[in-house]
């Protein structure tokens, strides 16, 4: 058996439909983050071929969604040659789960007979089916399920079975390994040498000597150690105190503290020059803004001299300007009222001549009103008489409801003679006779389905009687037709026509109405009796009582209106020319202040300038005077600045000059200091030094060496006579072992080739009653299976699995092996070898890896399968 393609719809949190499609004849990886779905599909798979499709046990309750849903699950396989498509559905009420298998397209089995047929194709671990044994959930790493799987591998191996006897034998060879065991037992136990027998006393005078050895050895490390610092300390102190030394010292630091001085008196005289450069720049200063102050206040003074003069001949010219328009306003004033007096006698005219024309439009208006008024009583009428008729029948929610279930009852009676028994006659051309159904001619080629039975007469020749086949759907069509009677019962119509009619009846009503009230709504948008307040509010025209000659003449409308215009038009052009001119006027007004203002402005500012010159004779000779004595105020400045960069040029860096007297100070002391150190470290030394040398300790680690090797030669023997007594044993376990390896050589075979790529010195002992793994020999020690470490347990566990999968196909019922996350504790090295070994195997296997740690298995290599919306299928 070989799966080919998973799908799933409603497990947890696949509710929307996905798919495992591509899956290869040998190994297949499906890599993705946690909670993609993996384990799921292992659930789903599990429960497919093991859980009858009526279960609703816990386990398959944990594979419904929480949004809810029945859970489906749809495996597409090679068995045998054929290709069959498995489909089971949960449901959560009991006894109504489905299964169906179908060979290519055609259904095989449904209901018990599938459930019957998986049993078949791969038995139930409980059963001693083998999927307990190759498929591995997640995180399960030794073989947590072995009684499950006993069955399973026992049956591999039953062909041998018969030798099991030999295993019993050879009770001379027991008492040999009991007599050779109570000896090793009196050296060493499982966990090391034997408290007080001879393995132990040689491993702690060992031990003993070996400590007080590197106790001495440290010792004389130190002692060595000790002198080698004093020699080093002797030496340093004759250098200090060597008396060139010391005086080149003084010498170095009376010479820093020397140029320290000079620097100091030169960082003075530069300071001073600073000075005076300051000095000479600020007279300089200020004798250049004395000449700058003199000189604006003169040119200030003609300035204003020459603006007084131009604002005087300014403001003549404004006043000028000013006179002309101001005498045009005054006649303008006169004729805009005598314009405007004639355009109200115009108005009025006009005014007279509208209200004619509003009472003829008053009279149109009043017809108008009436006709509406008179047709919105009568669409009043019509609404009051379709109001009932609107609300008799059924509505439309109520047709709704019974058309939809006139439909599902349609749909039941459709798929009820779908699902019966029919007949179709094909007549021969040569043929005359015609068949008869329940009394009726049967036609060429046409289906009739018989969901009741029925009678087919072949004239002259028999009468065959047909039986209602035993479908279900008679009890759908029943309800549905139920549901249709209910659905008429409650609008109080016998049949679908009469209600259909009266739903007809009830929208034309409902029609007629709504018209009636948009018409309505047109003729009367405020209701009839607005209509009528604005019928009674209408004007009407002059009384009959008033006589002509009371009135005045009323115009043509037309004529009235080019009157008013003409006159209007008369005083809008007068206003016009009296706006424009008057602009003119404040333009020349304002031009006139403006020129004033400038004037007086003028005239203070000339009264300001010859206020501050002062005499202007005497202002013209004191500027020739600053003048004058400017360039000899530049020289000194310039030679003060001369004098100060020639000393900034040659002052020395005080920065440096400093650094060096810190140096010659810091050297000077740290001299001193560390020679009263080397005197004080010489005392120590010397005592320690001492101290080590009245001990003798290098005489007594000679003596401890010597025992310390006579010690070891002990320690040797006896690890020699318990590695004796292990051989033997071993070579004895090995040869009363031989029998069992006769029982199991069928799986060891499969499995030392795997093994060696894991470990090739290693030998694995397997129990030939459970046939499980029971320890590992490495280097020559051996290791309860239990006792290894997760990572080791997880190896054998998943090479033991391949084994058997190696088994089961040359049996000829090979089943594939699924892998969720199983390799988990497997460092990055190992995990190179278990990818070599399953590839190894997925030539005759098929193997499903599922895992998340897809950057270690990117190396794996195999057919890549992904989960996938079956929306998105290409």
């Amino acid at each position: 058996m070989r799966i080919r393609a998973i799908r799933l719809k409603n497990v947890r949190r696949f509710v929307d439909p996905v798919e495992i499609g591509g899956i290869g004849h040998g190994l297949n990886v499906l890599s993705a983050p946690n909670e993609q779905g993996k384990s799921t599909v292992f659930d789903g798979l599990h429960a497919l071929f093991f859980k009858d499709a009526k279960s609703w046990d816990k386990d398959i309750r944990a594979l419904v969604p929480h949004a809810g849903g029945d859970p489906w699950i749809e495996v597409d396989l090679e068995h045998a040659g054929a290709h069959y498509r498995i489909a089971k559905q949960f449901f959560k009420t009991a006894g109504k789960g489905e299964v169906r298998v179908w060979q290519e397209d055609r259904l095989l089995h449904q209901a018990d007979a599938a459930e019957n047929w998986l049993k078949t194709l791969i038995k139930p671990p409980k059963d001693g089916g083998p999927s307990g044994l190759l498929w591995v959930r997640q995180g399960l790493t030794s073989f947590e399920d072995a009684k499950e799987t006993q069955q399973a591998r026992r049956d591999l191996l039953s062909s041998v079975a018969g030798e099991v006897d030999m295993i019993t034998g050879g009770q001379r060879m027991d008492a040999i390994c009991r007599k050779v065991q109570s000896a090793l037992d009196q050296l060493v136990t499982k966990r090391g040498a034997k408290k007080g027998g001879a393995l132990d006393l040689a491993e702690r005078e060992v031990a003993d000597l070996q400590d007080r050895h590197d106790v001495l050895s440290a010792q004389v490390r130190e002692l060595r150690e000790l002198l080698e610092n004093r020699r080093g300390l002797r030496a340093e102190q004759v250098e200090l105190d060597d008396p060139e030394e010391r005086t080149l010292r003084e010498e170095r630091l009376e010479a820093a503290r020397a140029a320290l001085e000079a620097a100091s008196r030169h960082q003075d005289q530069l300071t001073r020059a600073g000075h005076a450069v300051q000095l000479a720049e600020t007279l300089l200063e200020n004798h250049a803004r004395k000449v700058d102050i003199l000189s604006q206040t003169l040119k200030e003074m003609e300035d204003a001299r020459v603006a007084h003069a131009a604002a005087i001949d300014e403001e003549r010219i404004a006043r000028g300007a000013l006179e002309a328009p101001t005498a045009r306003l005054q006649a303008l004033s006169e004729q805009v009222g005598a314009a405007r007096a004639k355009a109200k006698a115009a108005r009025q005219a006009l005014d007279r001549a509208l209200q004619a024309t509003a009472a003829a439009q008053a009279d149109e208006l009043r017809r108008e009103l009436t006709e509406r008024i008179d047709k919105a009583q009568a669409q009043i009428a019509v609404i009051k008489a379709q109001a009932k008729p609107a609300l008799t029948g059924p509505d439309q929610t109520m047709m709704q409801r019974i058309e939809a279930a006139q439909m599902a009852y349609a749909l039941a009676v459709q798929a009820h003679q779908g699902a019966a028994a029919a007949v179709t006659v094909h007549y021969e051309k040569a043929a005359g006779a015609v068949l008869e159904l329940n009394g009726q001619s049967v036609e060429d080629k046409v289906r009739y389905p018989l969901p009741d039975g029925g009678r087919i007469e072949v004239p002259g020749v028999a009468v065959i009687d047909i039986q209602p086949a035993q479908v279900d759907g008679a009890e759908t069509v029943q309800k549905a037709e139920a549901e249709l009677q209910d659905a008429l019962a409650q609008v109080g119509y016998p049949t679908m026509e009469e209600a259909r009619a009266a739903f007809d009846r009830r929208l034309a009503a409902a029609g007629q109405r709504q018209e009636a009230e948009a018409l309505l709504a047109v003729l009367a948008p405020e209701g009839v009796e607005a209509l009528r307040r604005q019928l009674a509010g209408l004007p009407t025209g002059p009384s009959d009582e008033q006589g002509a000659a009371d009135q005045p003449e009323v115009l043509d409308r037309a004529a009235a209106n080019a009157f008013c215009r003409a006159a209007e038009s008369a005083v809008d052009r007068l206003v016009a020319e009296q706006e424009a001119l008057r602009s003119v006027a404040d333009a020349a007004r304002l031009a006139a202040e403006t020129a004033r203002s400038r004037l007086e402005a003028a005239a203070q500012r000339l009264d300001r300038a010859r206020t501050a010159a002062g005499d202007e004779e005497e202002s013209k000779a004191s500027l020739g005077a600053l003048a004058t004595e400017l360039p000899d105020l530049q020289k000194d400045l310039s030679q003060a600045q001369a004098t100060e960069a020639a000393l900034r040029r040659a002052a020395p860096d005080m920065a440096l000059v400093e650094a060096t007297l810190k140096r010659a100070i810091s050297a000077h002391e740290t001299a001193r200091q560390r020679s009263q150190e080397i005197l004080r470290d010489l005392a120590v030394l010397d005592a320690r030094i001492s101290a080590h040398a009245s001990a003798a300790v290098e005489e007594e680690l000679a003596e401890t060496e010597d025992h310390l090797a006579r010690a070891k030669q002990r320690l040797d023997a006896v690890k020699f006579e318990v590695a004796v007594q292990k051989r033997l044993l071993s070579a004895l376990e090995v040869a009363r072992s031989g029998a069992k390896e006769h029982y199991v050589g069928p799986v060891m075979a499969e499995l030392k080739p795997l093994l060696r790529m894991l470990w090739p010195e290693a030998r694995l002992t397997v129990d030939a009653d459970q046939v499980l793994p029971e320890g590992l020999e490495r280097h020559g020690e051996s290791a309860d299976f239990d006792s290894l470490s997760g990572g080791t347990q997880e190896q054998i566990a998943l090479l033991v699995r391949l084994a058997f999968a190696r088994l089961l196909a040359k049996a000829g019922t090979p089943a594939p092996v699924i892998l969720d996350d199983a390799i988990v504790y497997t460092d990055d090295a190992r995990i190179e070898k278990i990818f070599d070994a399953l590839t190894l195997q997925a030539d005759d296997v098929q193997i499903l890896v599922f895992t998340c740690r897809q950057k270690a298995f990117r190396s794996l290599g195999g057919t890549p399968i992904s989960i996938r919306s079956v929306d998105s299928r290409g």
